[in-house]
C-alpha cells in the first residue's frame, strides 16, 4: 500500500504564486536562468549539450560543465534542482561518500575491469541520463490534492506518453578534402622533357583526354624493342611452318620441328615483354595497335586523364626536363568531396557507416550539403581525445573547396518508433529522474524513469513508464517540490514522508 500525504490548498497556491502562476512574473536578465539561478548560456541543466562540448575537468574527474569546484556559481544551480548533499557540501550526484557503489576505487580490480568493459561510468553522464537509484522510494509516494480546483489554480497540464521516431544529431568540426579515390597526381613514367601542356588550372577534362606530352628517349627504345620482337616472332613462325612441311615429306626430323616450335614460344614471350614495357610507360591499346602496324613513330608520351574532373594543379613547363618523381599535373573529381570529421569519443557508440550527414561550411553561409558516413576510425587521438571519421558529400556545383572548415551534423537513431516524454515533464529529485503520472484530478504519482539523450525537446524512455499514461508537464516542478518537502532532512532514498 503506497503511503499518501495531503497537500494543503493554501500551500500549493502559495507555491504557484512564487513560481509565477496567477501573479506577476519576475523580471530577469536576458542571459539568466531564473529556475537554476545561473547564466542561461552556462546552465548545464537547460543546455545539456554543454556537458559534451566542454569535455571533462582534468582536475576533478567530472564533466567540466558540472564541476562546481572550478565554477562555484554552479552550487546555486545544483541546489535549485535539489541535487545537493548538505552533509558533505557537494552535489548528491557527485557525492561518493553517500553513494560508495558509484566510486570505482571502492570496487575490486576484477570488478572494475568488468565494469569498464560493459558499463558507462555514471559520473560522466549528464543528470538527465542517470539510471534510477535502486534504493530510492520516491515512486512509493502519492501526491494527493485537497481538490481539483487546486490543480486548476496551479495551472497543471498533462500530456500522454507517446511513441515517436527520433533522430538524434551529433555535431562536430569538419574539414573538406578531395575524394582520395577520385584524385590523381600525374608524372612521367620515364625521364624526358615536357613537349606540350594541353590543359591548364581549372579546366574540365574527360576521361582519356591528353594533359601533358613528354618527349622520352626511353619510349623510342621500347618501340624499337617491340618492333624487333615482332619481326623475330614472324621469322620463327615461318621457320616452324617450313619444318612441319619438311617433316611431312620426310626431309627433317621430329626433333628439328620441336626446336623450331620452342624458338617460336621464346619469341612470343619476348614480344609480350616488349608489349608490356610500352603499356607500363603509359601507351594505351589504340596507340599500341598503331605502333604494331608501324604507323606511330612519335617519341612523345602523353599523360591521359584517368577519369573526368578538373585540373587542380599544374607544375609542367614546356622544355623542362623532368623525371618520374616530378608531378606535372593534378586532377580531381570535385562533384563529390570527402569531409574529415573530428568527434568526441563519447559519440563512438552511436556512429556507424551509412549514417546521413549534413554539412554547413563556414564560407558558404546558408547552404547545406548532404552526404553519408563512409569510414569510422578505430582509435582515439591520444593528444586531442578525438575520434576521426569520414563522410562523402555531394558537391554538384563545385562550391565546396578542399581545406574549407565546416560544421557537420550526423543523424543517428532508429527508424522504429520509441516511447518519449517531453523534457519539461522530467524532474530531478536528487538521485533519480521523475515524471508525475496523473491518476485523477487530485492524485499524482511520481515514476522513476531511465531516459535517453534529449532530441527535439523529448527524451526516449528506456524504462519506468508505459505508453498512453498521462503525465504532468506544467506543474511538474511544483510536484517535485512537494516530494522534497516530504523527504526533508534524510534524503529521498533513505526515508518515506509521513502522511
Amino acid at each position: 500500500m503506497k503511503s499518501t500525504w495531503a497537500l494543503l490548498g493554501l500551500s500549493i497556491l502559495l507555491i504557484a504564486a512564487a513560481a509565477g502562476c496567477g501573479g506577476a512574473q519576475k523580471e530577469v536578465a536576458a542571459d539568466y536562468c531564473d529556475e537554476h539561478q545561473i547564466a542561461e548560456s552556462r546552465c548545464p541543466f537547460c543546455n545539456e549539450e554543454l556537458i559534451a562540448t566542454m569535455g571533462m575537468c582534468p582536475g576533478h574527474g567530472v564533466p567540466e560543465a558540472l564541476c562546481y569546484q572550478c565554477s562555484p556559481e554552479l552550487v546555486a544551480a545544483f541546489r535549485a534542482v535539489g541535487d545537493w548533499c548538505g552533509g558533505h557540501d557537494r552535489p548528491e550526484s557527485q557525492c561518493y561518500i553517500c553513494n560508495p557503489e558509484l566510486d570505482p576505487d571502492a570496487q575490486s580490480p576484477a570488478t572494475n575491469e568488468t565494469a569498464a568493459a560493459t558499463t558507462i561510468d555514471e559520473r560522466t553522464l549528464p543528470q538527465s541520463l542517470k539510471r534510477p537509484t535502486a534504493g530510492c522510494t520516491s515512486d512509493d509516494l502519492v501526491v494527493r490534492l485537497a481538490s481539483a480546483e487546486i490543480a486548476h489554480a496551479a495551472g497543471f497540464e498533462t500530456i500522454a506518453v507517446e511513441q515517436r521516431t527520433l533522430q538524434r544529431r551529433i555535431a562536430c568540426n569538419a574539414v573538406v578534402a578531395y575524394d582520395g579515390n577520385r584524385l590523381a597526381r600525374l608524372a612521367s613514367r620515364v625521364p624526358g622533357a615536357v613537349a606540350e601542356v594541353h590543359r591548364d588550372l581549372g579546366q574540365k577534362v574527360e576521361r582519356g583526354d591528353p594533359l601533358v606530352t613528354v618527349r622520352a628517349s626511353q619510349l623510342g627504345s621500347a618501340k624499337a624493342d617491340y618492333h624487333q620482337a615482332q619481326a623475330s616472332l614472324r621469322l620463327r613462325e615461318r621457320n616452324h611452318q617450313r619444318a612441319v612441311e619438311l617433316l611431312g615429306h620426310g626431309a627433317t626430323s621430329q626433333r628439328a620441328v620441336l626446336e623450331a616450335e620452342n624458338r617460336v614460344e621464346e619469341s612470343r614471350i619476348e614480344e609480350s615483354r616488349a608489349r608490356q614495357e610500352l603499356l607500363s610507360l603509359g601507351v594505351d591499346e589504340s596507340r599500341l595497335a598503331a605502333i604494331a602496324s608501324g604507323g606511330d613513330n612519335d617519341a612523345g608520351l602523353e599523360l591521359l586523364a584517368p577519369f573526368s574532373g578538373v585540373v587542380i594543379g599544374r607544375d609542367a613547363v614546356v622544355g623542362e626536363v623532368v623525371d618520374p618523381s616530378h608531378t606535372l599535373i593534378s586532377l580531381a573529381d570535385v562533384s563529390r568531396m570527402w569531409v574529415e570529421l573530428d568527434l568526441e569519443e563519447s559519440a563512438a557508440g552511436a556512429l556507424v557507416v551509412g549514417q546521413p550527414v549534413e554539412l554547413r561550411a563556414d564560407g558558404l553561409r546558408g547552404l547545406v550539403f548532404t552526404g553519408t558516413v563512409i569510414w569510422v576510425g578505430y582509435e582515439v587521438d591520444p593528444r586531442t581525445r578525438l575520434l576521426r571519421a569520414r563522410a562523402e558529400v555531394d558537391n554538384p556545383e563545385g562550391l565546396l573547396k578542399a581545406n574549407m572548415f565546416a560544421r557537420a551534423e550526423i543523424l543517428v537513431g532508429s527508424d522504429q518508433p520509441v516511447l518519449v516524454v517531453p523534457v519539461e515533464t522530467v524532474q530531478w529529485d536528487g538521485c533519480c529522474n521523475l515524471v508525475f503520472e496523473r491518476q485523477s484530478d487530485t492524485v499524482f504519482v511520481p515514476r522513476k524513469v531511465h531516459l535517453g539523450p534529449a532530441v527535439d525537446g523529448v527524451h526516449e524512455v528506456y524504462a519506468g513508464i508505459s505508453g498512453g499514461v498521462q503525465i504532468v508537464t506544467t506543474g511538474s516542478y511544483l510536484l517535485k517540490t512537494e516530494i522534497l518537502k516530504g523527504n526533508l532532512g534524510a534524503g529521498c532514498c533513505e526515508t518515506q514522508p509521513g502522511s
